[in-house]
């Protein structure tokens, strides 16, 4: 359950059937903290930099500022290159169900 009020909801369901404790099992926005605490990993204080260069920056360009930050920017490149086209996403596929 991504949303605040949809997780309140179903945990109070699922308190009147299971002895649970609602206040002490809620979460709040647990994909976006994990988002945040990743991001301060990877890129420190520079995020806000990336940000604003990628902002602006036309299609082509986009590669060049990834690929300037690292192995990080260069593996986003590559996913990026891979989902861009259904074949090459086709063919990543294929690659990782063969037996090694």
């Amino acid at each position: 359950m991504d949303n605040a009020t949809d997780n309140d909801t179903m945990l109070k369901e699922l308190a009147t059937r299971f002895n649970i404790n609602v206040s002490y099992l809620r979460l709040r926005c647990l994909g976006y903290i994990i988002n945040l605490v990743i991001k301060a990993l990877l890129f420190s204080k520079s995020i806000s930099k990336l940000k604003w260069k990628l902002a602006g920056a036309l299609y082509d360009n986009i590669f060049k500022i990834w690929n300037s930050i690292g192995p990080i920017g260069k593996l986003y490149n590559i996913c990026i290159y891979i989902n861009h086209n259904l074949i090459r996403i086709i063919t990543f596929r294929e690659c990782q169900e063969e037996d090694f």
